[in-house]
């Protein structure tokens, strides 16, 4: 209801907002003198006056501390002029002197307590600090000043209604009625208040009454039987519902309070055939189907072979309705009965099919697709996630990936430029990074050297501590001979956020290689390739790759161990690595630089 709901932070911005509006000053009714200009001279009204509307200035400019002296100089002319009192009183909720601002506002109401606007503004004050007793008389009040007003009256409800005044509130609704006419809502409303006051018969007769005068609306005796229902008098609940089946025996509230009759009447087999109707009639909205769908699940947990009758039952109502709501279900029953990943990503397939927008299923599909490493799949599911969310940014990263996996490094660093097209900086600045990190990635590789390193510059911009960037970029300065100081700081980083990674050892123990600190690049590639290990155990670790091994004979030549450098090379030719520069140190049993 207008003006109750959300109580403190709607009264407080109330009163701001009353008294943000532009205010001329209060004329006094004819043959009655304002209490201000009877107290004051002429010359001081007039200064007045030009003190109040500067500070209105002042306050609509937003220049408040200049706005609350002028209105302070207001009230030292005349302490009891309500208008400039009522400003500042707001400009004290401002500053969040609560209690002297609700003081201020007692007074105006006093000053002028014909005045709807300070009246609402007290009111407002009061039940900012639940102070309902003291707001209670003031808001009557202000029913009395603006009779037509039923959104008073409906605070009034609610108010009596929390102060436990429930005659007082049925009291309100009578008013509000002979505003507004009896509705659904106030009768409803009245039947609860006759309730909880263990007037029954009253509470009936209100819904009854409310039958009797629109007797085309077919909710009303449905909920007067649910009433009845709930109470467990089973026999007018019956007959309020053949009331309605006389006129529309399809009514689908109907049908389903007549669930809950034979249900609590102990009628099963009935109860089941309404479910059913329901569920295949073609009348029947998704919505509703769906609650019956839930319903019979729900209904067949326990019954053996219940599963596979569930399933068949979601094939024949897409047969009916090919909703997306009911693909939907199916895909929901299916991850809650744990049906296998590759059964729950058919199901979401064939819910994109009628839905492609539906952003769980290709958030879903998105991550199944990236477990299995099925790049022409997380393609297209991606196509389809930027045609539908384009502000998305995962869909451009991902398509990125899966293109460069396919070996479409042109395609796939046009996707990604595309995406950072779309980021407006509300997007997760996580997946800003991870974009510029991979567009990093790909200009290195085609030989765009600045590029990547002003893509790797900015993917720590938006997240200053992705690792793997960090620990990527260091390697590549150090592959190049450059700025090493600051790639020995990044590696360093990166391996101190994760100590046993083998790759972000292997950076590491290289940069110092490259500085020329052998002794502690020893130390570090020991945590990588531990010369204790067998080869036969050291090839078969699928984190180490050929040139770690290639690094970890460099680094042993360089610290004056001839056999275990010649081992460390020999293992990098057996991984899988070549080339003329290997082949050399091999025979000459020596680093040998590029």
């Amino acid at each position: 209801m207008p003006f109750f709901n959300s109580m403190r932070k709607f009264c407080v911005i109330l009163i701001l907002l009353l008294a943000v509006l532009p205010v001329e000053a209060k004329k006094t009714r004819k043959g009655q003198k304002s209490k201000t200009t009877a107290q004051i001279s002429s010359t001081e009204a007039r200064r007045l006056t030009y003190f109040y509307q500067e500070g209105v200035k002042q306050k609509l400019a937003n220049n408040l501390s200049e706005a609350y002296d002028l209105f302070q100089h207001c009230l030292d002319i005349d302490p009891n002029n309500p208008e400039a009192m009522f400003e500042l009183g707001y400009l004290k909720f401002y500053l969040g002197q609560d209690s002297l601002g609700t003081a201020m506002l007692q007074r105006v109401a006093e000053l002028d307590s014909n005045n709807p606007r300070y009246i609402q503004s007290l009111a407002a004050a009061y039940l900012a600090r639940n102070q309902y007793d003291k707001a209670i008389p003031v808001v009557e009040h202000l029913s009395q000043l603006q009779t037509r007003r039923s959104d008073v009256l409906y605070q009034l409800v609610e108010l009596y209604k929390t102060n436990g005044q429930t005659d007082e509130a049925i009291n309100a609704l009578d008013r509000i009625e002979l505003l507004e006419g009896r509705t659904l809502q106030s009768s409803l409303q009245k039947y609860a208040f006759y309730v909880d006051k263990g007037e029954q018969d009253k509470a009936y007769e209100v819904l009854a009454s409310l039958a009797k005068e629109s007797p085309y609306d077919l909710r009303i005796p449905i909920i007067l039987g649910q009433r009845y229902l709930d109470n467990g008098d089973y026999e007018k609940a019956l007959e309020c519902f053949h009331s309605v089946e006389k006129t529309d025996p399809q009514n689908a509230d109907l049908r389903l309070a007549m669930m809950d009759y034979y249900m609590q009447t102990g009628q099963q087999e009935k109860r089941d055939g309404i479910r059913d109707s329901l569920l295949f009639a073609e009348g029947t909205s998704d919505e509703l189907r769906g609650q019956m769908m839930a319903l019979l699940i729900e209904d067949k947990k326990n019954e053996p072979g219940h599963h596979e009758r569930i399933l068949e039952t979601f094939d024949s109502l897409i047969h009916i309705t090919p909703s997306p709501l009911i693909y939907s279900l199916r895909t929901s029953y299916l991850l809650y009965t744990e049906a296998s990943p590759d059964v729950v990503a058919q199901s979401l397939r064939d819910l994109l099919k009628v839905d492609s927008s539906n952003e769980n299923a290709l958030s879903r599909l998105l991550v199944y697709y990236i477990e299995q490493k099925d790049y022409e799949n997380i393609a297209e599911i991606c196509r389809m996630g930027i045609n539908a969310y384009p502000e998305s940014l995962i869909y451009y990263f991902y398509l990125g990936v899966s293109l460069l996996q396919t070996e479409q490094s042109a395609s796939a660093i046009e996707t990604l430029q595309n995406g950072l097209k779309q980021s407006d900086g509300q997007q997760n600045p996580d997946y800003i990074s991870d974009i510029y990190e991979l567009l990093g990635e790909l200009y290195y590789e085609q030989g765009r050297v600045s590029d990547a390193f002003a893509a790797y510059d900015s993917c720590l911009v938006y997240r200053d501590d992705n690792v793997s960037c960090l620990n990527n970029y260091a390697y590549y300065l150090s592959l190049r001979n450059e700025r090493l100081d600051e790639a020995e700081r990044m590696s360093y980083r990166a391996i101190k956020m994760e100590p046993l990674n083998k790759t972000y050892l292997d950076t590491y123990a290289w940069v110092l290689f490259v500085q020329g600190n052998y002794s502690l690049a020893k130390f570090y590639i020991d945590r990588v390739v531990s010369p204790q290990q067998t080869d036969s155990l050291l090839l078969a670790d699928e984190n180490l790759q050929a040139d770690v091994f290639e690094h970890a004979g460099d680094i042993y030549a360089m610290n004056d161990n001839e056999e275990l450098a010649v081992r460390y090379w020999t293992l990098a030719r057996r991984k899988g690595s070549g080339g003329a520069i290997l082949e050399k140190k091999v025979k000459l049993r020596k680093y040998v630089k590029e």
